[in-house]
């Protein structure tokens, strides 16, 4: 059995075109009039495609594929619609038209499933317009919280607010939780280079890292560049050069884990004065968050000559997000589809953080990875051949078919719950 690619590639360069942008890529952000048009094509096309489709109260469109009446736990299938500003076209959507693609599929076939297959758009995953995200997918899984709903965008307006606009009943939340859930899968390009440098079309993935921003401030003692002997200085940028190198060292000697500096600001900033004091940011991640504690345990060690030196440190936590492994006993149903696709079998860490990840503790999740060339996203030149895009549909199309097919089980991992 095999997907139609054409047909889901038609549709995603479909989807492609609503909220086209003056720089030539996708801006549609959550609750504005284009991402409303994408909902309502998206509407149209799992309706074609033979699935009952609703609406939850937080806009979370849902498509019901289940001929037999089955009350069996539903198998979920998903992902997001949303776009970053100027994005390309697969992110997001490729999973979730890949979803509609299989339904499609089996219909054609005359399919029955032993148990219903829910084919979900979750909302505001991206998170741009709120600078929060994924309250889709929280509302699946029961995650979400009363405050998440009182976040704004920038011209004051509530989330709560911006739903409602839309039609929607955010006061209802809790009833958009489904439960209880058989299994979850989600197909996601990678994003990033791994599969393209070790020539992969489809990857599995082992999981998505936890992660732990800071702020960090470096101070030393200004003075003039040109009257203040190298010997006699607490220059915090020469010592923001030894942070660096150490936490980015730490990181690459540790599996499935890294480390980012990504933004760098010097106080006074002028050419010929030594810094008072530096403040950057610190991005890490890591599948194991014991390996993150390791990596600040080095650091430490660093900070605290540092101080010894006469430069002052301070490293606060601005944010954290918990990471989920999936579920080892999909990953390994995943490599025998992958092995009869005749596909290389390859695992890889998701770098980026997907609604996948909300699944932790609710019920067992596998995602599917496909190539990006030359690991472009969230920009308008990401771009996922059609032949990786019906690869991936089809590994998804045979995960579908079997654990919609499977009976109850027990648990497979520590974080399942049935």
């Amino acid at each position: 059995m095999e997907i139609n690619a054409q047909r889901l590639w038609d549709r995603l360069h479909q989807l492609g075109q609503i909220g086209v942008d003056p720089q030539g890529g996708v801006t549609r952000w959550t609750f504005t009039d284009a991402d409303t048009k994408a909902k309502n094509w998206l509407i149209g096309e799992m309706k074609a495609a033979g699935l009952d489709v609703h609406e939850d109260p937080v806009g979370n469109v849902i498509g019901v594929y289940n001929p037999g009446g089955s009350p069996l736990a539903p198998v979920l299938c998903g992902s997001h619609f949303d776009t970053v500003r100027n994005a390309g076209i697969f992110d997001g959507c490729l999973g979730l038209l890949a979803g509609v693609e299989a339904v499609q599929t089996f219909k054609e076939n005359q399919i029955d499933l032993k148990r219903p297959l829910w084919i979900i758009g979750y909302r505001d995953e991206e998170g741009n317009r709120f600078n929060s995200g994924m309250i889709g997918s929280k509302t699946v899984t029961g995650k979400a919280l009363p405050e998440d709903f009182l976040v704004q965008d920038a011209a004051g307006i509530t989330l709560k607010e911006a739903m409602e606009r839309c039609g929607y009943h955010p006061e209802a939340y809790r009833q958009s939780q489904i439960d209880p859930i058989y299994a979850s899968v989600e197909l996601h390009i990678e994003q990033g280079k791994v599969l393209e440098q070790n020539q992969c079309p489809v990857g599995i993935v082992e999981g998505i890292p936890y992660l732990r921003f800071y702020e960090v401030t470096l101070s030393g003692c200004s003075g003039h560049a040109g009257a203040t002997p190298m010997n006699d200085r607490q220059d915090p940028v020469l010592a923001m050069t030894e942070w660096i190198r150490q936490i980015t060292e730490s990181a690459r000697q540790k599996p499935y884990t890294v480390a980012t500096v990504g933004c760098i600001q010097t106080f006074p900033g002028s050419t010929n004065v030594i810094c008072d004091h530096v403040t950057f940011t610190l991005d890490i991640r890591s599948l194991d968050e014991a390996q993150i504690e390791a990596c600040l345990r080095e650091i430490e060690i660093l900070e605290a000559r540092l101080e010894s030196e006469g430069i002052q440190v301070r490293r606060e936590l601005r944010h954290i997000l918990y990471g989920m492994d999936c579920d080892e006993r999909l990953k390994h149903q995943l490599e025998t589809i992958v092995e009869k696709r005749d596909l290389p079998v390859f695992r890889l860490m998701s770098g980026a953080g997907h609604d996948s990840q909300n699944f932790k503790d609710v019920c067992p999740c596998a995602m599917i990875f496909v190539r990006s060339v030359n690991g472009y996203s969230h920009r308008k030149e990401e771009y996922t051949p059609i032949e990786d895009c019906a690869a991936g549909a089809n590994v998804l199309l045979d995960m579908l078919y079997q654990l919609a097919n499977e009976e109850d089980r027990a648990s497979s991992s520590p974080q399942t719950v049935l």
